[in-house]
């Protein structure tokens, strides 16, 4: 399958939060995202985080595993929590490369990312890029057929759409899988004969409790020929109005 790459990066500079971290990883962070304009906010621990985001919402938390003044279990279902400001947030947990592995245990229960602390000045910039794209979400309920790549497995999963936007889709699905899954797709739009392909990463599970189906995000990585264009152009006719939602 010959792929074009996912694009929609943000070129303005975007509210962080860090949380917990140490001063040195604080100034790791501020260097490793000055060149994309970011503007950093900090918090020592988890009550003053919930003071900050009092105030407004901020579009990416980095928060230190472990934290001081909360369990991450816990601070992390507050953020997500229906009524908190940051819910949809970008959330990476920054960790010793020794507690790796356990804050990786948080991907998919609030968790976006992890990031080694030993990584933080030249991976911040990278690792906050899909988060902070701000597309346009269609909810639209469509049929998408996905394949599970690798380890010699390809097995093939029809689900439901969500909403879909540009750059990925909100899945409900009764099938767990975990999060880094690489997947390729099938989605059938309306008013269009032939499914858009491409592939995709399954970047996080929908949070028990706080929504009310079973379900993965997926983030798109690369399309067919012709498929990225052909969903364009289902996104400028649903914002023309001349695509309903599915509801």
């Amino acid at each position: 399958m010959s792929l074009s790459p996912a694009t929609g990066f943000p070129a303005e500079g975007r509210e962080l939060l860090v949380v917990g971290c140490d001063g040195g990883t604080r100034d790791r962070v501020r260097a490793g995202v000055a060149a994309a304009g970011h503007r950093v906010t900090v918090a020592d621990d988890a009550p003053a985080a919930f003071r900050a985001a009092a105030g407004g919402r901020f579009d990416a938390l980095l928060v230190s595993h472990p934290l001081a003044g909360a369990p991450t279990r816990g601070f992390l279902q507050a953020v997500r929590h229906p009524e908190s400001p940051c819910r949809s947030s970008g959330l990476v947990l920054v960790a010793e490369e020794r507690l790796r592995r356990e804050a990786e245990g948080y991907l998919g229960c609030g968790a976006n990312r992890v990031l080694a602390v030993e990584q933080v000045e030249r991976g911040v910039a990278e690792v906050l890029r899909p988060l902070l794209r701000v597309p346009v979400r269609l909810p639209l309920r469509l049929p998408i057929r996905v394949q599970v790549l690798g380890n010699g497995l390809q097995r093939r999963v029809v689900c439901e759409s969500v909403n879909v936007s540009l750059h990925g889709a909100l899945l409900r699905t009764p099938h767990s899988l975990a999060v880094g899954t690489e997947l390729r797709f099938e989605l059938f739009l309306p008013e269009i004969p032939r499914p858009v392909r491409g592939e995709a990463v399954v970047v996080r599970r929908t949070v028990q409790g706080s929504e009310t189906y079973p379900g993965i995000g997926v983030q798109f990585t690369g399309f067919a020929w012709g498929g990225e264009d052909a969903l364009k152009a289902r996104v400028a006719a649903f914002r023309a109005g001349r695509l309903r939602p599915v509801g």
